[in-house]
């Protein structure tokens, strides 16, 4: 009786990711993880299928081609948001304009809880 032999998630998710050639470490955050983590990722046999699919959103690639067991996810076919920089420039643009929309962010936060301390001390 021949044995079914069972994939290596790690070495298909690094296959995939090489074919399409981008950032490592880029992708690694857009997924939510860090470089290293990345490489610990692709050492894994036994990746599990939530982790696979992070990345396969952020790389905008249905990783249900290659598991043909795993749960399906929604690919987000807008580029906007999953895009990665083509370039340096593109890549200091993004980090400037969410720096700057969290800056934004924050300065509203302060003054609203700034409001609210003040209505509580009158």
């Amino acid at each position: 009786m021949q044995r079914k032999q069972k994939l290596d998630r790690g070495k298909i998710l690094a296959s995939v990711i090489e074919r399409y050639g981008v950032n490592k470490t880029v992708l690694a955050a857009k997924a939510g993880y860090s470089r290293s983590s990345y490489y610990k990722h692709i050492e894994n046999p036994n990746l599990s299928y939530h982790i696979i699919s992070k990345y396969g959103i952020a790389l905008n690639h249905d990783f249900t081609k290659e598991f043909i067991d795993m749960p399906k996810y929604e690919v987000n076919e807008t580029k906007e948001n999953y895009d990665l920089p083509a370039d340096l420039n593109e890549a200091l643009y993004q980090i400037s304009y969410w720096k700057n929309k969290y800056i934004d962010l924050l300065e509203k936060y302060n003054s609203l809880i700034e409001e609210n301390l003040n209505r509580r001390g009158n």
